[in-house]
């Protein structure tokens, strides 16, 4: 059976040309995209790590991982 891959996702916003945006980073593999959904970042980032990946496979390692214990924010 296929291992499932996953990734980090961090996501914040931003004001392009007067226009906020969604930009998303896969942490583990440092991509980031953009979109002015955060669906169409996600879908964006999707898209550009699956190219990342026909190019570099060896980065899948970087991908494979059990569930998390726990996923927060911490505030300072």
């Amino acid at each position: 059976m296929e291992q499932k891959l996953s990734c980090s996702v961090s996501v914040h916003e931003e004001e392009s040309d007067g226009k906020k945006v969604f930009v998303v980073e896969c942490i583990e593999l440092g991509v980031s995209d953009y979109g002015e959904t955060l669906e169409k970042a996600l879908k964006n980032l999707k898209e550009g790590i699956n190219l990342l990946l026909e190019d570099a496979p060896e980065k899948k390692e970087l991908l494979i991982k059990e569930e998390p214990l726990m996923v927060t924010r911490l505030f300072l």
